[in-house]
């Protein structure tokens, strides 16, 4: 379960990455990405739950952080939608989502 959704984070993060370039670089992208990449996450969010619920307790700590993120992610979203700056938001998402993906990674392959 949890490599199902390391891989299914793993293609959230490039696609992460390539929404934040664009960020910073100021390019506009296709909303249909963005909510791609919104969908993906928390298709993966819901096999950590899952896992969770399963008894693996370790996991209590992405859930939380993935509170913080997709909460950040939605500010984003109603920022950007109406013409705000979003680069430290994005800074903040993105810094969280790492440490995420990596206690994710870690919690998956060491028992």
């Amino acid at each position: 379960m949890l490599i199902f959704a390391l891989a299914v984070f793993t293609v959230v993060a490039l696609m992460g990455l390539g929404l934040a370039i664009g960020v910073f670089r100021g390019g506009h992208q296709d909303p249909m990405y963005a909510r791609t990449h919104a969908g993906l996450a928390l298709l993966g969010s819901g096999l950590v739950i899952w896992a969770a619920a399963e008894g693996d307790e370790r996991l209590y700590i992405n859930i939380g952080l993935a509170v913080a993120i997709i909460g950040l992610g939605i500010l984003m979203a109603i920022r950007r939608a109406k013409g705000q700056c979003i680069r430290g938001l994005v800074i903040a998402h993105a810094s969280l989502a790492v440490t995420c993906y990596g206690l994710l990674a870690y919690f998956a392959f060491v028992r």
